[in-house]
């Protein structure tokens, strides 16, 4: 009779209950100790990311003093917990790895966010700079030696990838240019590679404009102060260098100010150099339209409006618009200076 009186009592109390204390964390599990979410690891991990109560509670019990003592915890009585309530040993340690690679990986999906695409695409609009210049240089050399007239007058790539590979008669005509040159006879298949390469010259501009298009339109739905403010190239920079836009929000003006420069405030940490007046906010129109000595002013009221526009960005979700008051007093301070 007591046997089955056991039985019983380990039906009634089913494994299900240990889920819900394996989700909670690092020992904090008996609070919620009436909740059933089921045996399915995947499911197990969604309804944990559902529960605000429970994810405070994982986030704050994170710290480096209190480290060992929840490892203590999270071992040691949460696997005497499941043991003694139905868990074999070997079926709780393959659940449990199961279970944390599934919450792994919805926290890894849920983490996502429109910064890392501005990010990605700061990035390959600085590559894709890098390539068409490189062969550019390439094309104007070799091209050159066979219509040396026309280089001269070519100042855009996407003018030398239209003619690169004409004939030198095509080319002329297109440029306004007498097909009487001084540059080498070359071969059919030399104008033929190099027809090659003004085509993949021509798709690479393509994919720029395309990427800077995106870019554009991303910056302007997610921190549209910020674009107007600084710029859509320099404020997707600022907001890659900084790691997200809340970052950025978090952070002082008097960083975001040397934001980039970060070689030149170590040379002077270590060396005893200058320190840095500016970083990545040099590449800002204003900062062109002020004398050099002036500068060092311009750059720290320009990072502290930008430091206001990122703050409104991020708390705002971009609904509040105060970027063009803003440029109002940055015209001002141009005028003053």
């Amino acid at each position: 009779m007591k046997n089955n009186k056991k039985r019983e009592n380990k039906e009634k109390f089913p494994k299900e209950e240990i889920i819900e204390i394996k989700v909670t964390p690092f020992g904090i599990f008996s609070k919620y100790k009436k909740d059933f979410w089921g045996k399915n690891p995947e499911k197990c991990a969604e309804n944990f990311l559902k529960r605000e109560d429970l994810i405070k509670n994982y986030n704050s019990s994170i710290n480096i003093k209190a480290k060992r003592q929840i490892n203590l915890i999270f071992g040691e009585e949460l696997k005497k917990f499941a043991l003694e309530n139905g868990f074999k040993e070997d079926e709780f340690k393959t659940f449990f790895q199961k279970y944390m690679i599934e919450l792994t990986k919805l926290k890894i999906k849920q983490g996502y966010s429109k910064d890392r695409s501005i990010s990605q695409a700061v990035n390959c609009l600085e590559e894709l700079n890098k390539s068409i210049n490189i062969l550019y240089e390439r094309l104007i050399e070799w091209y050159g030696q066979y219509f040396p007239e026309a280089i001269k007058v070519i100042t855009e790539p996407e003018q030398l990838a239209k003619i690169s590979g004409m004939p030198r008669e095509q080319a002329a005509k297109e440029l306004n240019l007498s097909s009487n040159s001084m540059g080498y006879d070359v071969e059919e298949d030399d104008l033929e590679i190099l027809k090659v390469l003004g085509e993949e010259l021509k798709n690479m501009i393509n994919i720029k404009e395309k990427v800077t298009k995106y870019l554009e339109e991303t910056m302007k739905n997610y921190a549209p102060n910020l674009s107007k403010v600084a710029g859509t190239i320099l404020g997707a920079k600022l907001i890659e260098k900084a790691g997200t836009l809340k970052k950025l929000a978090l952070m002082p003006a008097s960083t975001i100010q040397i934001l980039g420069a970060e070689k030149a405030l170590f040379r002077h940490l270590r060396r005893g150099t200058k320190p840095p007046k500016h970083g990545l906010i040099l590449q800002h129109i204003y900062m062109k339209k002020v004398d050099f000595k002036d500068r060092g002013k311009m750059a720290r009221t320009l990072s502290a409006k930008i430091a206001l526009t990122a703050k409104v960005d991020f708390y705002s979700k971009g609904k509040e618009l105060i970027w063009e008051k803003i440029n109002e007093e940055l015209e001002q301070r141009i005028k003053r200076l």
